[in-house]
């Protein structure tokens, strides 16, 4: 051996030299080897995904599977698996026509799901009245009504003479007399609590549909107003996490995991808005570190806060919701560069192996998987 490797300051900074450089080169190639593919719409990986996804909306989902101290967002993330899950499996069939007659029975059971007394509960004990059957009141309702007829009204698109065109037409109607009412033109979620990211939902769901009556079109138009307006913080284009019920002034501050949730939902119904708060979450808070790509909670320059069930626990400030949610965001806009970095991330964290014909994350759960596939699958805007 020669002698100057025998000096330890020697070997040790071969070992570090060593160590980054594998950490740079592998571990980026074998979690990034699938993302060009997922951004290409490769149906090989959809279909796997897909069918994991609809395996577990036809097995069911209990919110016992789901690990939290709080029985609201226990439930809550069983509402939201078949949510995800249902988009997700429009998103594929919309890509991939010949998977509809495969994967469109799960789609309704899921929404079968989300209309059933066991699901729905959460919303009713917050409001203490259940929300389908008080279509006729005045409570918002966002957490329940805007998620699901997001829903009803893609499913409606793929599916013209859809057996809850008639729920969807009720629920719209309902949403649109409830913003109009509303002092500050915003549905609460839960009573005193309003959140734009909610009312993104919502709002897609009338624009899917706002051809249909002059005060639909009038309701969502005035929506967008506030989104490029009122609800965005114009020193870096994201948008608030919570506003005030009566007058809309922010009481959280503006963070990617709302803003990039968001922007997945709008791009259902209209693409202006949805790319304003996606290119924010981009160039404020995309970054990566040895090609792993990551979106941080917070804008530079700004307090750092602590993570919450929003953001998911916070990693030197990056965002777990804010760096998955935006996988949608760069497929819809095509940023393929950003799109390959953050599935890189999602690959490292969440262990993706094939079982069979399916595809599922290791560390996702039924809830994570719902969400990669509606992620992966975010439709790219036309050319």
């Amino acid at each position: 051996m020669p002698a100057v490797l025998t000096k330890p300051w020697v070997r040790v900074s071969v070992a570090i030299l060593l160590f980054v450089a594998t950490t740079a080169t592998w571990p980026r190639w074998w979690c990034g080897r699938e993302g060009n593919r997922w951004f290409d719409g490769s149906p090989a990986l959809a279909t796997a995904l897909a069918r994991e996804v609809a395996a577990t909306v036809q097995r069911g989902v209990s919110a016992a599977e789901f690990t939290s101290d709080s029985d609201l967002f226990r439930h809550e993330w069983q509402f939201g698996t078949y949510q995800m899950a249902a988009l997700g499996l429009l998103q594929v069939c919309q890509e991939h026509p010949e998977l509809r007659s495969e994967l469109l029975p799960a789609v309704e059971r899921a929404i079968e799901k989300l209309l059933s007394v066991e699901v729905r509960s959460f919303d009713a004990r917050s409001w203490r009245e259940d929300p389908l059957d008080s279509l006729d009141g005045p409570n918002g309702h966002a957490a329940y009504l805007g998620y699901l007829n997001l829903v009803l009204s893609v499913h409606r698109r793929a599916v013209p003479a859809s057996r809850f065109a008639a729920l969807n037409d009720r629920i719209t109607v309902a949403l649109v007399r409830r913003i109009r009412n509303s002092p500050a033109g915003i549905l609460e979620t839960y009573p005193g609590e309003a959140y734009p990211v909610d009312n993104a939902a919502a709002l897609a769901s009338l624009l899917l549909q706002a051809g249909k009556t002059e005060a639909q079109r009038a309701c969502a138009a005035s929506m967008l107003e506030r989104y490029r307006t009122k609800w965005c913080d114009p020193r870096c284009g994201l948008i608030y996490q919570s506003v005030g019920v009566r007058d809309g002034q922010p009481i959280d501050r503006a963070r990617a995991s709302g803003s990039a949730l968001a922007a997945y939902f709008l791009s259902f119904g209209e693409r202006e808005v949805s790319r304003q708060l996606f290119d924010a979450v981009r160039t404020q808070l995309a970054g990566s570190i040895f090609g792993f790509g990551f979106v941080d909670e917070y804008p530079a320059g700004s307090a750092r806060g602590r993570g919450d069930i929003d953001s998911g626990p916070l990693i030197f400030g990056m965002s777990p919701s804010g760096t998955g949610f935006s996988i949608a965001g760069s497929r819809v806009f095509g940023d393929r560069e950003l799109f390959v970095s953050l599935t890189r991330t999602a690959n490292l964290i969440g262990t993706p192996v094939s079982r069979g014909d399916r595809r599922l994350f290791v560390t996702g759960g039924p809830l994570g998987n719902a969400i990669m596939l509606a992620m992966l699958t975010a439709q790219p805007t036309p050319p």
